[in-house]
């Protein structure tokens, strides 16, 4: 995590470029949360990054609180009038006992210490309150069976040594993390993006930014100029690819004891 939190990081390519989670996503998650007697006033985002989650939370919630450890990240954050932002560790929450309705986190939880999370998750929600957990695995793009091979390269070879520890529990889908009383579902995320775009995205992984670390290649800007040949596309902006994201929903409710 602390690469999201590096002055060269940049928090706005991530706000743009990251995939958007659907519509089909929340209704899962708002359906779950009132089948358990959930209610809609407040609401809590954490590792909340540039705020894309906690603004379709705020469009439900009276009030959205989404927190981050990377003050960085939260300087790109989506502005709304029912949303604060605040840095803190997903470990230690600022909410008072038995204050939250719904606890979302995306993408994130492979960088916690998920035993003192879920001490906190389970303090700060009231009774029936929900817990949504999102994960995605690194894409596949639709259809284009060379590109992924090259892709493939990308993630395997020249990142192999960049990625977080947490890698691996991404690419199980959180398969290690289990809550009673739990459901699970795969909601389809798949976005059209032109190369450009694509190679963006692939800018905002903390994997590439630690490579440039230590690095003076652009592994990233290498594949999409293979992408561009096997698409024999003269312009990045104008040819359309769509990646998929393995995707895994895990929907839990903590019960007063």
């Amino acid at each position: 995590m602390a690469t999201f939190s590096n002055k060269t990081f940049n928090s706005g390519l991530y706000a743009e470029f990251r995939p958007i989670y659907n519509k089909a996503t929340y209704d899962l998650i708002y359906d779950y949360h009132s089948k358990k007697g959930g209610q809609f006033e407040v609401a809590v985002d954490v590792a909340t990054g540039t705020g894309q989650a906690a603004s379709h939370l705020a469009d439900k919630f009276k009030k959205v609180h989404g927190t981050d450890l990377s003050a960085r990240m939260l300087e790109s954050a989506v502005k709304k009038d029912n949303i604060d932002y605040q840095a803190c560790p997903a470990e230690s929450l600022p909410f008072a006992d038995a204050s939250v309705d719904l606890l979302t986190t995306f993408e994130a939880m492979h960088y916690f210490d998920t035993d003192r999370f879920f001490k906190e998750v389970k303090r700060v929600l009231k009774p029936n309150g929900t817990l949504a957990i999102l994960v995605y695995n690194l894409p596949i793009i639709k259809d284009e069976p060379e590109m992924n091979l090259r892709f493939e390269e990308l993630v395997s070879i020249a990142l192999k040594d960049s990625w977080n520890t947490g890698m691996d529990s991404v690419k199980s889908l959180y398969s290690n993390i289990h809550i009673i009383g739990s459901t699970t579902t795969e909601p389809i995320l798949e976005q059209k993006m032109s190369l450009t775009q694509f190679k963006q995205y692939c800018k905002t992984w903390s994997s590439y930014a630690r490579y440039l670390e230590n690095h003076t290649d652009d592994p990233i800007d290498e594949m999409i100029d293979d992408f561009a040949k096997i698409a024999q596309a003269d312009d990045l902006d104008s040819h359309y690819i769509t990646p998929q994201w393995a995707t895994c929903l895990i929907l839990g409710t903590y019960k007063q004891e």
